[in-house]
């Protein structure tokens, strides 16, 4: 019996002696290898990201209703090879400069003789600016003369000019002087100029949306050798540069348009 006995306390050591060897621990690779590992992989997948990583810095998404979307910051110098982006922000700039200069000779409360200055008028010749054709003096606050000596045969073209100019002029022809009385200040007028000032602004963002359209088109011609990331994220920092300057032409007409109905 005590035999026995001595024989069942030697079990369980030897079932578990039995069992280590078949349980090993998990392999344990060095540190070492792991980095190297890991290395290898990166360096597979860095030359597709390199770019896109370089382009632009984003602020944190802004998720809710209302407030405003990430801008892109591109270093214009990063992909001047694929356009130059300074170029495309000096054509946006100079949509906004013809504006202001259409604003400027068309949109005077009380008409001058600047104000017909470079009035366009058509002829057989071609197109030239009244200033061109005739001598423009200020005879009285009340009255404009035009001086068609040197182009008498233009006299026509140049009233046909005036009456469409959208400055609510009517003007009388002798000869060849041209007379042009200087309408009152009537509220009618003023919300005549304020509608010429929101055809205008229209008409520059449609100058604005071809700038747009011909940047990108130029980015998609070489959409075979640049990521798809890419090419979005220049697309849409051509989009940004285009609103913010639709942005400056709505205040400018916000301004203007305060201005002629006050």
């Amino acid at each position: 019996m005590a035999l026995a006995l001595r024989c069942l306390r030697q079990l369980p050591p030897l079932t578990h002696n039995s069992l280590s060897g078949l349980i090993r621990p998990p392999l344990q690779v060095p540190l070492r290898c792991t980095t190297l590992i890991l290395n290898g992989c990166r360096q597979c997948v860095a030359h597709q990201t390199m770019l896109t990583r370089h382009l632009a810095t984003k602020k944190a998404k802004v998720k809710g209703k209302g407030q405003a979307q990430a801008r892109v910051n591109i270093n214009a110098a990063l992909v001047e090879d694929i356009i130059n982006l300074r170029e495309v922000n000096d054509e946006l700039q100079s949509v906004m400069e013809v504006l202001k200069e259409d604003f400027s000779k068309n949109l005077n409360i009380r008409t001058s003789q600047g104000a017909l200055d470079h009035l366009t008028v058509t002829t057989k010749d071609g197109k030239f600016p009244l200033n061109q054709l005739g001598q423009i003096s200020q005879q009285s606050p009340q009255l404009i003369i035009v001086n068609m000596a040197s182009f008498p045969e233009s006299t026509a073209a140049a009233i046909k000019a005036i009456r469409e100019s959208g400055m609510n002029l009517n003007p009388e022809v002798d000869g060849i002087i041209i007379r042009v009385p200087v309408p009152k200040v009537t509220r009618e007028h003023r919300e005549s100029l304020a509608k010429l000032a929101k055809q205008l602004t229209n008409k520059a963002k449609d100058s604005l949306r071809k700038v747009r359209s011909n940047a990108v088109n130029r980015v998609k011609k070489v959409k075979s050798t640049v990521s798809e990331d890419t090419i979005k994220l220049i697309e849409k920092q051509i989009q940004q540069m285009a609103d913010d300057t639709a942005a400056e032409m709505d205040k400018l007409l916000a301004g203007k348009t305060k201005e002629l109905l006050s």
